[in-house]
């Protein structure tokens, strides 16, 4: 009996030995391996398995799970996946087999240790590109799993992508934000995320012909210049006042395909950027003047042609206010159109000499038709009185004590005309009134006047380019007649064509 002991004390001693060398042992994962927690996540997921030696016909493992509590099962029922949070990591693995007359026998055991680490990912904003991790330029999204307590330098590379070239300028997630060179703790816990921060840069062209222009301060006298302006970044842009051809032109806005944009606004891609101006007439290229030495004559004004005549200037709008502290009221519009004499006759009043009458302020403004704009108000002063005698067939208003001619006279304005002159004549008496254009050798061109008129002020208009009076009338020296009760009075005036 004892000698049958022995001889199964050595068997199972000898089987111990042989199992506890080889018997049993971790397939996966190697001692001393390090699983990475990925990017953006606390914990990892993990495979474990082991395999054995089949030396005796075993029956039970003993498994030993991550909070070293052990169980004994069945192989086929050990879970093989886990869960893992960052830390070391000790397991075993004990092999039983069991032996008649003994029960369990422990066969062998293996024992590992690994790692569970998170990640430190190093990342571009635009996700695509270069960057640099500890010294090594790497592409986008290169990942480590540093040890603990370590410390990885990152560099943000700035570089070309996507047709921008790509500025630093901040980090995420790292210890030094705003410089390109920097450096990150190894996480603890979860896994961590640097990311290099860029904008973008635009290659923006400010086109601007007619004047310099001022980008953010500086001014560049270029009709075009390129500037190079960061994503999300204000540029301020404008251009200067300018004057051509009698417009004022004020910097309003910039134009890129078809969208406007105020002086302040936010680039969003390359591009060109054009001036938009808005012009104004300048009030002085229409200087007036007044007939001030045809007394008693309805108040006529004459302006000087404005350069951009018939072209962008379409007409001239006539204002008047009486006194300094009248109400400025249009009058009327004139057409730039065929107004070769640039005038106007205001029949509500008369020219005076000054004395006890009327100051009169008159302003003629052009119109620009591209941009729908008047010259600022600019009058200038005449002295007059209500005119009781105004256009034929019309009823003095505002008639003041005004005394009546005491002769007759007769007079026409401008002269030099072309096309259009304004003939004026006085009557001391109600008269028959006939009043003729002749050529200069005597043929009677037009018939004016041919009934009776009151005595007063009388004006009429004498067309020599619009009219059936005027029709193939060439340039020359004509000379027109008024007959009245008796009294004939003959001047002369100068057509030019």
């Amino acid at each position: 009996m004892k000698l049958k002991l022995f001889i199964t004390f050595l068997f199972l001693l000898s089987i111990t030995t042989l199992l506890n060398a080889q018997a049993i042992y971790f397939t996966t994962p190697a001692n001393g391996h390090v699983f990475s927690i990925p990017e953006g996540q606390s914990t990892a997921n993990i495979t474990i398995d082991f395999s054995y030696i089949i030396v005796a016909n075993p029956t039970y493992k003993l498994y030993a799970d991550p909070s070293g509590n052990w169980s004994k099962n069945s192989y086929y029922d050990i879970p093989k996946n886990h869960t893992l949070s960052a830390g070391q990591y000790t397991w075993r693995v004990e092999l039983f087999g069991y032996v008649p007359g003994s029960g369990d026998v422990k066969m062998g055991e293996h024992k590992i240790t690994f790692y569970v680490r998170p990640t430190l990912t190093a990342r571009n904003s635009f996700n695509a590109g270069i960057i640099n991790v500890n010294g090594l330029t790497v592409n986008n999204g290169y990942q480590i799993t540093p040890s603990p307590g370590s410390s990885t330098s990152l560099e943000a590379i700035e570089q070309d992508f996507d047709n921008y070239y790509r500025l630093f300028y901040t980090w995420s997630g790292a210890s030094s934000a705003s410089t390109r060179s920097t450096s990150v703790q190894a996480p603890t816990t979860s896994s961590l995320t640097a990311t290099a921060n860029f904008v973008r840069q635009f290659n923006v062209t400010f086109e601007n012909p007619t004047s310099s222009t001022n980008i953010n301060g500086q001014i560049y006298y270029s009709s075009s210049n390129t500037v190079y302006l960061r994503e999300n970044y204000q540029v301020s842009a404008s251009g200067y006042s300018t004057s051509a051809n009698g417009i004022d032109f004020t910097f309003s806005q910039w134009l890129k395909n078809n969208q406007t944009f105020s002086s302040n606004f936010y680039p969003s891609d390359h591009g060109t950027y054009t001036a938009v101006y808005t012009g104004k007439p300048n009030s002085s290229e229409c200087s007036i003047t007044f007939n001030t030495s045809q007394e008693g004559q309805p108040v006529n004004l004459t302006w000087s042609k404005h350069p951009l005549d018939n072209s962008s200037i379409s007409h001239y709008a006539i204002w008047r206010k009486v006194t300094t502290s009248g109400t400025p009221t249009l009058l009327t519009t004139v057409s730039a159109t065929g107004a070769g004499s640039y005038s106007y006759t205001d029949y509500e009043f008369a020219i005076s000499s000054g004395a006890n009458q009327i100051l009169l302020f008159y302003d003629v403004r052009p119109y620009y038709s591209p941009d729908n704009a008047y010259s600022d108000p600019s009058f200038e002063g005449v002295y007059g009185f209500y005119n009781t005698s105004k256009l034929p067939g019309e009823i003095a208003q505002n008639q003041t004590s005004l005394e009546l001619p005491t002769s007759l006279t007769v007079s026409n304005y401008p002269n030099p005309f072309n096309p259009s002159t304004t003939i004026s004549y006085q009557l001391p008496e109600k008269s028959f009134v006939t009043l003729k254009v002749f050529d200069i050798l005597g043929k009677e061109v037009a018939t004016l006047v041919n009934e009776n008129k009151s005595a007063g002020y009388h004006t009429v208009i004498f067309d020599a380019g619009h009219s059936e009076r005027g029709r193939g009338m060439t340039s020359g020296v004509y000379i027109y007649t008024i007959s009245a009760n008796g009294i004939v009075q003959t001047k002369k005036m100068l057509l030019t064509k």
